[in-house]
């Protein structure tokens, strides 16, 4: 073979390697430049799904201070105030599907934006209950009771003061509550369900789970179940458009006819309306392949309601 054919070959490789290089590089590029735009799509879709759940939570906001108007027009004096889950505010909400709250595109067609408000005050606020309310509780052991009591009253270290509890997660990672307390068990309602670190110190009446009123001092399960029958209304089932709610301890005694001692003991633990809510706003984008959450808990007076509290997270994708 001459040199020249040698030669040549030997350029002829070199250009090969050189292609495929340049191709491997190319390919390398352009699988860099799908993966930057697959990202920078999902990070535009979840920003999307935020801002829509914020929107979410803002209007949660607006349906609790339409109640607050509300009240203040009601021209029922025994109901006037009273809160319970046969009201606006407590009905899940579609915005997306239902309410046309935003602007609908075919982009949105298996996708949902959607609220839901919570009574806090329907649970055990163990930053604020009587001892007795926090002893008659099966899931806290007299050393979570003691220890909840030390904190409410001189603090978990001495010079640090009184330590309430900001989270009720809090609560779960106390040496004294166990998982069995914590999760519930059979016959036992979980104290992540039944407490709260929210409130004043007493129970809605109208929005309290059975469980929750079982919980308390002294409370009949006879009138208990009086109590979610009366909530029911007509079509028997709870958290429907009809439930009912009572207005007034004078109605309490009417319409159950319970004796004196045990509308005393409702009168100490329990009320008839709510200061406190958790809104949660959920939204998805991609047909819910992306989705995002925010809430807040809100404090409802006699003429505003305020944000005490907000958090927000990604739910996956």
């Amino acid at each position: 073979m001459s040199r020249r054919v040698r030669k040549e070959g030997f350029v002829l490789v070199c250009v090969l390697w050189v292609l495929a290089i340049l191709t491997v590089v190319t390919v390398g590029f352009g699988y860099r430049a799908m993966l930057d735009r697959r990202a920078a799509a999902y990070s535009l879709d979840h920003s999307q799904a935020l801002l829509m759940a914020r929107a979410a939570v803002q209007r949660g906001i607006v349906e609790l201070r339409n109640k607050v108007f509300n009240d203040a027009l009601s021209e029922d004096e025994e109901s006037k105030g009273s809160t319970h889950l046969g009201q606006p505010w407590a009905q899940f909400k579609d915005l997306l599907g239902e309410s046309k709250y935003f602007e609908y595109t075919e982009n949105f067609e298996e996708d949902y934006v959607a609220y839901i408000i919570e009574d806090e005050d329907r649970r055990i606020d163990v930053n604020s209950a009587d001892k007795p309310v926090l002893e008659a509780m099966e899931g806290l052991s007299r050393s979570a009771v003691r220890k909840i009591w030390t904190r409410r009253t001189k603090g978990v270290h001495d010079g640090e003061g009184k330590a309430p509890f900001q989270a009720i997660e809090e609560l779960r990672y106390m040496r004294a509550v166990k998982d069995d307390d914590w999760f519930g068990k059979a016959h036992q309602p979980g104290l992540k369900y039944i407490t709260t670190v929210y409130g004043d110190g007493r129970i809605n009446l109208n929005t309290a789970s059975e469980a929750v009123l079982l919980s308390l001092p002294d409370m009949d399960a006879g009138v208990v179940r009086d109590i979610i029958h009366f909530r029911a209304g007509p079509d028997g089932e709870l958290a429907t458009g009809d439930d009912q709610g009572f207005g007034s301890y004078e109605q309490i005694a009417d319409e159950l006819r319970i004796s004196d001692d045990t509308l005393n003991t409702i009168r100490k633990y329990c009320k008839v309306s709510s200061h406190f809510f958790k809104i949660t706003g959920v939204a998805t984008r991609r047909g819910g392949k992306i989705r995002a959450a925010c809430s807040a808990v809100v404090a409802v007076n006699t003429n505003r309601a305020t944000i005490i509290n907000w958090q927000e997270e990604p739910l996956g994708s």
